[in-house]
């Protein structure tokens, strides 16, 4: 079809574009992100990530429970909302990718907080507490970014 002597270029479509990156996040990463927040939820809510310690940690750091519950029910959330985002993305619904971002930000932001609640609760400095998450946090800027680029490429896609 022509459009005043010059061809119409083709629709949109995700067969005219390498998804190998989509693909990967839709059917591995964010699955496999869903499963680590799961595990964390579940540590946090039960104290298990302190291994056979948790009540010496709670009896010393009295807080520390609630902050560890807290915690745990943000990271169900996180959960849930990164299972609705990979559909979203996989559907290719109207700003999915946007929502991708929302979800490394969230991520970035409870990792802060949490180690700025527990340095308030256990006295303990942020710049030691921070070593510990700063891996994770990092991980999830590089994320937001390598995403951000790659989708902004691709965002004639997200029609639905």
């Amino acid at each position: 079809m022509e459009n005043f002597g010059k061809p119409v270029p083709p629709a949109p479509s995700p067969e005219n574009y390498q998804l190998k990156w989509h693909k990967f996040l839709i059917y591995f990463a964010l699955w496999a992100g869903a499963v680590l927040n799961l595990s964390n939820a579940v540590a946090c809510l039960n104290g298990t990530q302190y291994g056979n310690q948790a009540a010496q940690v709670y009896t010393v750091y009295s807080g520390m429970k609630t902050v560890d519950v807290i915690y745990g029910i943000a990271l169900l959330a996180l959960t849930a909302y990164m299972i609705y985002v990979r559909f979203e993305l996989a559907r290719f619904k109207i700003g999915a990718p946007s929502k991708l971002y929302v979800l490394y930000i969230i991520n970035v932001v409870l990792g802060v907080l949490y180690t700025i609640v527990v340095s308030s609760v256990t006295r303990l400095p942020f710049s030691s507490l921070l070593s510990d998450s700063v891996g994770p946090i990092i991980g999830a800027v590089i994320m937001l970014f390598i995403n951000q680029n790659y989708y902004n490429k691709r965002l004639e896609l997200f029609i639905n």
